[in-house]
């Protein structure tokens, strides 16, 4: 490992002199006796000169040595105080602890309680100089007083967010520094990172000895797309990757949960110079509404073992783990019924068409409003006993004639109304009765139709209500300044052309980039089958000439005649909280006469999607929404958004959410209001079952009419999130080691912790005076030179 201690660092201590008074004697009696080894030598005379020369410097060397004794020097420092600073020891206790990586026997989290066991010579040796504490952290911190107490399998691994929870309660403590055993596995890494709590110790990192043989293959990312193409209106894509080797491929499955059947299964071939891979499913849910599936990732050795989740973590098997083999998906596919209203300015072949189309959906409902004939002038001269009534409902009978439109108002036919009185006046006059709608399609009408209240009050409805509105061509649409001056001019996402009326000629449709990316403008799942479709496509002769895209609307589809020059044909935009679509073919109804043989539903397909887009997110009076906790503590919070017919906040509600747990019971919450936000409700729900949740909100008003039962569902993976990624973050742990003015320990170097702390300035010191001279070797080394100077005189003959 190279990231270990590569040196002890030594404090030098300060060198002092005890006895200082004798500083004089020494000198005087070191020289002398100096002065008269030199005399004894010069006058013994000898031969050997080198001999002699040693003689003389071993003896001179054992009375200098002797001299300094009587200094009496001794060296002088700090050091830790024995057991007055904190060592605390910090264990993660997640699940990703208890892996056997490689061919080990023992997981990280086994190591770790044999080498911090309480009669380990390692603890004992930090527990004689240091208070040592031990704490563990998953999702939260613990103490414990020994390591083997602390609990085992955790869910989550909230690495960064303890280490300053342990900062928070050491404050104003003596810390000499953190040990800290983990695997570095945390969610939300890059974030983490810069996350990282100023910490006031040093925490020291532990590197397990055996990281290799990881062999692993897991889903990394799961994301679902609900569309309103009827061939596929789900798409699941899922990403997995792989780390070490795996020889063949993968087999993906996807299984309804409720239904405990495979939905589909496909195989993924595993190439060794590729890490990640993708799959995705395309598949239509039995149902509307909230449902669950599940994603099982495995090679053909494992099936088995899917068979049974719960045990998933101690199933012998080809791969470290097989636990973040699989996810569980929430799909919850709104259910109506969706209410759009249909106003058309003269009778047509479009609406027959698309009420037949509409009538195959069993979410959306359709009402028509049909004007037959227009208001006549009220000064029409007419004999008394002529009937006021239009000429149109004349001869039906007295109570026909009395509930009929009179000369002075346009004569309106209702279709598919839900009540007698719906719509009886004609166009809503009130937001409480165009709100009921979830989206309006206006069919070659003119804004003249409409009262200037109306008109803002749709302009409203699709700014404030969220509602969806489709403009349809025709001779009264598109057309003039009073069409461009009004609320429907600004709510087209075309502007109006200078040009009142196209010369007549052939069109062919064509679908744009953008089109082609929209899955409600396409009939087919590949480009190239779209663009053959649109070939057999009959032309159109009536297109409505506008002008220019405004700034944020999309041109999904042209028209282009015999000259080849390209118009817009089909437009889109969001406008407030809603979007506007607009439609310049007056004459689509000749798509639906003259369909292609070998695709006959063609035309009605396009109009339910059509209208799925047009419904598709908007708002109902009550709407309940579920989002991870702000705090990442694996809190989910749930809102609730109530709003009276009007749309607007709906005053003192009653709110209930009822909350289904995976095992099958459930759990009432009240929610409480979100101060700064009017008619938004909201309660927080912690559980760390793995499984499917199921929350239902009743909302009530003040006087206790139900306003709606919205549902929301979410899921809670058997595996926590640290299973995103196995073996050693190292570079996670390198870096907190480095902020907080630590270091990266190996397993095997855990030794010399002791000692390091040892030797660097901590908190809580002492000073403490060691003797050099009253010391058993200096009297062996002032012995030696004499006794090595008395040998040698010996050889020499001179003793």
């Amino acid at each position: 490992m190279s990231m270990v201690f590569d040196s002890i660092p030594v404090v030098f201590a300060e060198l002092v002199i005890g006895s200082p008074q004798w500083t004089v004697p020494a000198i005087i009696i070191g020289t002398v006796l100096t002065f008269l080894v030199l005399w004894n030598y010069s006058t013994s005379g000898g031969r050997r000169v080198r001999t002699a020369w040693l003689g003389v410097t071993l003896k001179l060397f054992a009375i200098a040595l002797l001299a300094v004794c009587l200094l009496q020097p001794m060296q002088r420092g700090e050091r830790p105080r024995p057991r007055a600073n904190l060592l605390p020891i910090v264990v993660d206790t997640s699940g990703s602890m208890e892996l056997k990586i490689g061919r080990s026997t023992e997981s990280w989290r086994d190591r770790i309680e044999s080498d911090m066991s309480a009669d380990s010579p390692v603890f004992s040796s930090m527990a004689q100089l240091f208070e040592t504490r031990i704490y563990g952290f998953d999702k939260r911190l613990s103490s414990a007083s020994e390591v083997a107490d602390l609990r085992r399998g955790g869910t989550g691994s909230r690495l960064v967010e303890n280490l300053g929870e342990l900062s928070r309660r050491l404050e104003g403590r003596p810390v000499a520094g953190v040990l800290l055993m983990t695997d570095g596995n945390v969610p939300g890494v890059a974030e983490e990172l810069e996350e990282l709590p100023d910490l006031k110790f040093p925490v020291y990192p532990v590197i397990p000895s055996r990281t290799t043989g990881l062999n692993d293959l897991r889903i990394t990312s799961t994301t679902v797309r609900q569309t309103n193409f009827e061939i596929s209106p789900v798409t699941l894509a899922v990403q997995f990757a792989i780390d070490g080797s795996f020889p063949g491929q993968a087999i993906a499955r996807l299984t309804d949960v409720a239904l405990q059947s495979v939905v589909e299964e496909k195989t993924v071939p595993l190439r060794s110079d590729e890490k990640t891979f993708s799959v995705s499913f395309q598949f239509r849910p039995a149902d509307v509404g909230l449902r669950f599936y599940r994603v099982d990732l495995f090679r053909e050795v494992d099936r088995a073992a899917f068979d049974k989740l719960d045990q998933l973590m101690d199933t012998p098997s080809s791969e470290t783990t097989l636990v973040n083999n699989t996810r569980l998906i929430a799909v919850d596919r709104k259910g109506g019924p969706y209410r759009v209203l249909y106003v058309a300015g003269r009778p047509n072949w479009e609406f027959k068409f698309l009420r037949r189309a509409i009538s195959e959906d069993a979410e959306v409902e359709l009402t028509g409003l049909i004007r037959m004939a227009n208001k006549e002038p009220k000064f029409s001269f007419r004999d008394k006993e002529v009937s006021s009534t239009n000429p149109l409902f004349q001869g039906l009978g007295d109570d026909a004639e009395e509930t009929a439109e009179q000369y002075d108002e346009p004569v309106m036919i209702r279709i598919g109304v839900k009540e007698t009185e719906e719509l009886a006046s004609g166009f809503p006059k009130v937001e409480e009765e165009l709100f009921g709608f979830d989206a309006l399609i206006l069919d070659d009408i003119e804004p003249e139709f409409f009262s200037q209240d109306q008109l803002e009050m749709v302009r409203r409805f699709v700014s404030s209500r969220g509602g969806g509105l489709l403009m349809l061509g025709g001779q009264e649409m598109f057309r003039g300044r009073a069409f461009g001056d009004s609320f429907l001019g600004d709510l087209s996402p075309v502007y109006v052309s200078r040009t009142d009326i196209g010369l007549p000629a052939e069109y062919s449709l064509k679908l744009t980039r953008e089109g082609m990316l929209q899955p409600w403008m396409r009939l087919r799942k590949t480009a190239d089958a779209e663009t053959k479709r649109l070939r057999t496509m009959p032309q159109f002769d009536s297109v409505n000439v506008v002008g220019s895209l405004k700034p944020g609307a999309y041109q999904l589809a042209t028209v282009s005649g015999g000259d080849g020059q390209a118009q817009p044909a089909i437009a889109v935009q969001r406008f407030g909280r809603g979007k506007v679509g607009a439609i310049t073919v007056g004459d689509l109804w000749r798509w639906s006469m003259q369909p292609d043989p070998q695709n006959p539903d063609d035309a009605a397909q396009a109009w339910r999607q059509i209208t799925r887009w047009l419904v598709g997110d908007v708002p109902r009076r009550a709407e309940l929404s579920v989002a991870p906790g702000p705090d990442n503590d694996d809190s989910m919070v749930l809102r609730v958004d109530a709003l009276d017919e009007a749309f607007l906040p709906l005053e003192n509600p009653s709110i209930t959410v009822n909350v289904i747990r995976p095992a099958g019971d459930s759990l009432k919450l009240d929610a409480k209001p979100i101060g700064e936000i009017p008619g938004a409700y909201t309660v927080a729900y912690y559980d760390d079952q793995p499984g499917q949740y199921t929350a239902t909100a009743e909302v009530r008003a003040e006087d206790g009419e139900l306003v709606g039962t919205p549902t929301v569902g979410w899921t809670r993976q058997i595996a926590g999130r640290e299973f995103d990624t196995l073996g050693v973050n190292q570079a996670l742990l390198q870096r907190i080691a480095e902020q907080s003015g630590g270091d990266i320990i190996a397993e095997e170097d855990l030794n010399l912790l002791s000692r390091r702390l040892k030797s660097e300035k901590v908190p809580v010191m002492e000073t403490w005076v060691f003797p050099l001279w009253h010391r058993g070797w200096v009297i062996a080394l002032a012995l030696g030179c004499l006794c090595g100077e008395w040998g040698l005189r010996r050889l020499r003959g001179l003793a």
